[in-house]
């Protein structure tokens, strides 16, 4: 089971999970690309190369596959690790804001940093975020929800 799905108490559902976008991988496989030309055209150099981008790039899988982000209907969880485990878990009654920051290209391809701004907590980015302005729409009506039933 999940992280998420463990730290719900009774009664708490999932509203809403997000991911990691898909472009933290661009770099790295542009990277295994240039170490494997360069392996065909400098061979003993161009393995090192390719050895570290096949290095970088297992790492991004591994960032991706160990993050989990959602809202539920009383917090906002944020999970980062897999051995070594860094957790965000904000109640909803103390999310005071929600930024989102998108560069050009993060708007066009829909990824960007949220930061959930609390008492109790640092402010603290959750990079590379899918769809940031549809978690930062889901947090703020599972705020109001919790407002109606409170």
């Amino acid at each position: 089971m999940s992280y998420v799905g463990d730290s719900l108490g009774p009664g708490e559902t999932i509203v809403h999970e997000a991911t990691i976008h898909w472009v933290v991988y661009f770099w790295p496989i542009v990277a295994v690309i240039v170490g494997l030309a360069a392996t065909v055209l400098a061979w003993p150099y161009g393995l090192a190369v390719l050895a570290a981008a096949a290095l970088w790039l297992l790492v991004a899988w591994f960032l991706s596959r160990t993050t989990e982000l959602a809202v539920t209907s009383r917090k906002v969880v944020a999970k980062w690790g897999l051995v070594a485990r860094s957790t965000i878990e904000q109640r909803l009654e103390k999310v005071d804001s929600i930024s989102v920051d998108q560069t050009f290209l993060g708007r066009v391809l829909n990824f960007g940093n949220v930061t959930v701004h609390g008492t109790g907590i640092n402010a603290t980015p959750i990079k590379m975020i899918a769809d940031p302005l549809v978690f930062r729409r889901k947090v703020e009506q599972a705020i109001e929800a919790r407002r109606d039933v409170g």
